[in-house]
């Protein structure tokens, strides 16, 4: 079999705190000690624009673009001898890319999540191409399979630091910092973005929970960007919530985030995550089942697959944007009465809520030593496929030889 030789791109550098950055930060090590560091080749756009780096011994690759830096993949591909793209992300900004691919220029394997609705055409072209297409949850691996793809491997999950994403006692410089106590219901929500996460409908279900139950004494911590698609301040005033409400220093944002040793302190400090929006996975839903800390999500995607503990809700309306992706519209109300059931739970108990099945499933199932084991299994059937499409020419039979020469001397 022809061994690998990886152009990787999650866009972020590995030493990044975003979800791509993360992702990298594990899984390129684990593929480094199978295939060896020497063929495992980092591009990240999003980092350094002039200079050659390395990262726990692996080459790292600039760029000269803010989104898959796609103006240069052709080049580093070639220039480093590569012989598999594997690309991490969305579809939609993709252009060159699969224009490679379709002249067989590059082997394209795309690690994609899908989170939308149905499936735009212009994404259908996008993604065709692609030698393999494989989905973050079982949830987008079905939805390409009704596209009638037949370029689709087995969802393979994104994973966690299981060492470190554990059940732990409350913080309480953190409970401190963000306003938390432990008489209070303490409520979490963390998103990369904002408007695809419906950041407000889920602020209007927790201003109805204080509308019809105001003894309830709440507290939020919402981890995002506050600038961005649409004025969260302008929200949080609208609704009248920013007295419970703690957020993020923008500018420690800006830098890069948080570092997961907090993170994990932060969600063991929450009683409930709040992630009611439509995922291509949701990370922050397995981050908090590592902590054993309940989830209310969608009834739409991949939650109901990753979450042991919590409850999921119905959607109130699908809304189509104007890129033509079409996606859930979270129910305020039904968030809501998920809340006060928890509440519930959470004054019955007199603890906060935590779900040992929820722990034990991250631990069995989301270690980056199994979801690395996956990959193994993908790339090597790549590489075998383009072995034996390339090299594989069956040798004439002895039969066929004899024959061969017998014709030649009656000639």
């Amino acid at each position: 079999m022809i061994k690998p030789r990886i152009l990787f791109n999650a866009k972020d550098f590995p030493g990044f705190n975003s979800g791509y950055g993360i992702i990298g930060r594990y899984l390129l090590p684990l593929l480094g000690e199978h295939y060896g560091k020497e063929n495992i080749i980092i591009y990240a756009p999003i980092y350094q624009r002039d200079t050659v780096t390395e990262w726990e011994g692996m080459k790292v690759l600039p760029g000269i673009s803010w989104d898959y830096g796609e103006n240069l993949i052709l080049e580093h591909y070639q220039h480093e001898r590569c012989n598999l793209l594997l690309q991490v992300g969305d579809a939609w900004p993709l252009g060159i890319v699969p224009d490679l691919a379709s002249n067989d220029e590059i082997l394209w394997v795309q690690w994609i999540p899908v989170d939308w609705l149905g499936m735009p055409k212009n994404i259908i072209n996008r993604i065709r191409p692609a030698h393999k297409l494989v989905p973050f949850s079982k949830y987008g691996e079905n939805s390409l399979r009704k596209h009638n793809f037949t370029n689709v491997e087995k969802a393979i999950w994104i994973g966690l630091n299981t060492d470190l994403w554990r059940p732990a006692p409350r913080d309480e410089q953190v409970m401190e910092l963000l306003g938390f106590g432990n008489d209070t219901f303490n409520l979490l929500i963390v998103a990369a973005n904002q408007e695809r996460k419906g950041i407000f409908q889920q602020l209007e279900a927790i201003r109805l929970l204080r509308q019809v139950d105001p003894d309830i004494p709440l507290r939020l911590y919402l981890h995002t960007q506050m600038r961005g698609d649409r004025d969260l301040y302008a929200d949080v005033d609208e609704l009248g919530i920013g007295d419970i409400l703690v957020y993020p220093d923008p500018y420690l944002m800006k830098l890069g985030g948080i570092k997961e040793e907090e993170m994990v302190k932060i969600f063991n400090c929450a009683d409930v995550l709040l992630n009611v929006c439509f995922e291509g996975f949701g990370i922050s839903m397995t981050q908090a089942q590592a902590c054993g800390v309940p989830v209310i999500y969608l009834l739409e995607g991949p939650g109901d697959e990753l979450v042991v503990s919590g409850i999921g809700t119905t959607p109130i309306a699908n809304v189509t944007h104007p890129n033509m992706m079409t996606t859930p519209l979270p129910n305020p109300m039904a968030i809501a009465q998920s809340l006060a059931e928890l509440w519930k739970r959470r004054v019955l108990e007199g603890v906060p809520m935590r779900s040992e099945g929820a722990t034990q499933f991250v631990q069995d199932n989301l270690s980056w030593g199994k979801i690395a084991e996956q990959w193994f299994e993908v790339i090597d059937k790549v590489m075998w496929e383009r072995e034996r499409y390339c090299m594989d020419i069956p040798s004439p039979s002895e039969e066929l030889l004899t024959k061969a020469g017998r014709m030649r001397e009656l000639e």
